[in-house]
């Protein structure tokens, strides 16, 4: 804690009503959360080793903290932030442009991955950007016959999350909202604990506040009330997208939540994937540990804004 000073500008976004100093002490005070656990920062790290985001500038509640550790296959990171937005990781099926070029030009079932994710990027610069990346939309379309698809190069497996509650629920509570099919998962059938979690949710989660206007971003999810070291694994059973968000905005708070978050892409489904066409795959880098750019969808993604204040020490 001896370095706690941010030496980056922070630049307020249009419509945002936090002043620069709200933003740094937002930061000062997240740094000094996660130093409390040991998963996090180096000895020689400090507080600019953290991810400063903003994802509804005009909602204060969105500001958002993270520390990220990536290694080749799997993204660590500590996430800090009153109210997580409703999203979904899908995974994106990547085709030749002369064979289906995109917006509505795209195989059967499937939608243009770029009107769903604002600020789209490739998972990194061996993934020619003027390629057609595109998510299964009908629950009718299956892995198998998109990788057997005329033009089809390769697929970005999306990250399934396991998330932890690391801070005592007398200090903050936390709502974790999430498709219901979470549960048929076998890790998370397997945690008997996550009985009594949905048990408290019903109980609870109208203690917990939503910010004005983000309401319809908890349609059709069920809450979750995590206790310290308790688990939620954020995946579905068939590797689809699965939507979730979460409040830590509860009236008895006397301190941000920290929730940690391991992810990788699942290995059946990689196991499973054929190789990428021949004349891309000397070429190709896959994407490492994380391509939140590429296949992380928002709900409203108009009024989301993906792109980081402050970036971390790693881009993820």
């Amino acid at each position: 804690m001896a370095r706690q000073k941010v030496a980056r500008k922070i630049t307020v976004p249009a419509g945002s009503p936090l002043t620069e100093r709200d933003y740094e002490l937002f930061l000062l005070e997240a740094y000094g959360l996660l130093c409390r656990h040991s998963l996090y920062f180096a000895p020689t790290e400090d507080v600019n080793a953290l991810e400063l985001a903003h994802l509804i500038p005009e909602t204060p509640e969105t500001i958002l903290a993270i520390y990220i550790g990536i290694n080749d296959c799997v993204c660590n990171k500590a996430l800090i932030t009153p109210f997580l937005p409703r999203h979904e990781h899908n995974n994106v099926f990547v085709f030749d442009p002369a064979v289906y070029s995109g917006d509505q030009d795209v195989p059967a079932g499937t939608i243009d991955v770029r009107t769903m994710v604002n600020a789209f990027e490739p998972p990194n610069e061996t993934w020619d950007s003027t390629w057609t990346y595109v998510a299964m939309q009908d629950p009718e379309q299956s892995y198998e016959n998109l990788w057997k698809e005329k033009g089809y190069i390769d697929t970005i497996s999306a990250k399934q999350e396991d998330f932890t509650m690391m801070t005592d629920s007398s200090k903050s509570k936390l709502c974790v909202f999430v498709a219901p099919k979470v549960f048929d998962h076998p890790v998370n059938s397997a945690r008997t604990y996550l009985k009594e979690a949905r048990r408290r949710g019903d109980k609870t989660a109208d203690q917990f506040t939503i910010p004005l206007g983000l309401e319809p971003h908890l349609e059709g999810l069920v809450p979750v009330v995590l206790q310290r070291g308790e688990k939620l694994f954020i995946a579905d059973p068939n590797f689809g997208p699965c939507p979730h968000a979460w409040s830590n905005l509860h009236p008895d708070n006397s301190q941000y939540a920290v929730v940690n978050e391991n992810s990788a892409v699942p290995l059946q489904l990689a196991n499973a994937k054929p190789p990428p066409r021949p004349e891309y795959a000397q070429r190709l880098v896959p994407p490492h540990g994380s391509a939140d750019m590429t296949i992380d969808c928002w709900y409203q993604p108009g009024r989301i804004k993906r792109t980081p204040l402050l970036q971390g020490l790693v881009k993820g």
